[in-house]
């Protein structure tokens, strides 16, 4: 039998298992996937058990067999770009409502266009990422 650590809900749309995938909780944690493991299953606010497995701490939604091994993570930021969203473009740089401003690093492209959209920014293996809806970029902290 699992050692399930936490019961919680999914702030927001769950779509699977991929790599530095961020899991923000109802209850205010987060935890990052510790481990490389790709699964695709949309939902929306699904209860997840946070669980020992032997030495691991993993994720998985309630119900489901599926499993990823995760960690806590602190430091991240939540906040929302202070105007229009257009996607990364390999420079691209966005203030955010809360003052800070945070720059791509790397070439990256993808256009989105969102006004407004909610962020989180948290470090994960390849550097600090932004993730604003799915669309994600490492970025830096510019001020």
């Amino acid at each position: 039998m699992d050692d399930v650590i936490c019961r919680a809900q999914v702030k927001g749309a769950f779509q699977g298992f991929h790599e530095d995938a961020l899991f923000s909780l109802a209850d205010n944690s987060h935890w990052l996937q510790a481990e490389y493991k790709y699964w695709y299953h949309y939902s929306y606010r699904p209860a997840v058990e946070i669980f020992r497995d032997g030495g691991r701490v993993c994720l998985r939604l309630a119900g489901r067999l599926e499993s990823v091994a995760v960690r806590k993570c602190s430091g991240v930021v939540e906040s929302q770009i202070a105007d229009a969203f257009e996607g990364w473009q390999g420079e691209s740089e966005y203030e955010l409502t809360n003052g800070q401003v945070w720059k791509q690093r790397g070439y990256r492209y993808e256009y989105k266009y969102q006004y407004r959209p909610s962020v989180i920014i948290y470090d994960a293996s390849s550097g600090t990422v932004m993730d604003v809806d799915g669309c994600r970029a490492v970025v830096e902290r510019v001020r």
